[in-house]
């Protein structure tokens, strides 16, 4: 684990094994995925496209609770699933809140790593 996730890790408290499973479901729909960790916040991205957003403090989450953004072409058939647009962030269009590492059931895991590897191949 790099420098970044283990502060990270120490910060985040009940919500790191839910931020850690959705963190390596994103960076394993291409292995060219970069990301960077904010006060409030993880961005993803594939050279100068955002690809997902996920966060952990502030007023798009709650104590117990992660909410992310995901870039993709197709609209998710995950009913979890709804408009990003709130968040306000480029090319981010579909967001999902999760409470547990529960929440990212098998199911859910497959539907985001296929719409990312979609969306990524089309940009």
């Amino acid at each position: 684990m790099d420098n970044k996730l283990s502060d990270l890790k120490k910060k985040l408290g009940g919500k790191w094994q839910t931020f850690e499973k959705l963190h390596k479901i994103i960076v394993s729909a291409n292995p060219d995925i970069g990301y960077r960790i904010f006060p409030i916040y993880a961005g993803y991205y594939l050279e100068d496209d955002n690809v997902a957003i996920v966060y952990f403090r502030g007023k798009f989450t709650s104590d117990t609770e992660l909410n992310a953004g995901f870039n993709f072409k197709k609209e998710p058939k995950n009913s979890g699933f709804t408009s990003a647009a709130y968040m306000k962030y480029p090319r981010i269009n579909y967001s999902i809140k999760l409470d547990t590492d529960k929440d990212i059931a098998k199911e859910l895991m497959g539907a985001i790593k296929s719409l990312m590897r979609e969306s990524i191949l089309k940009n």
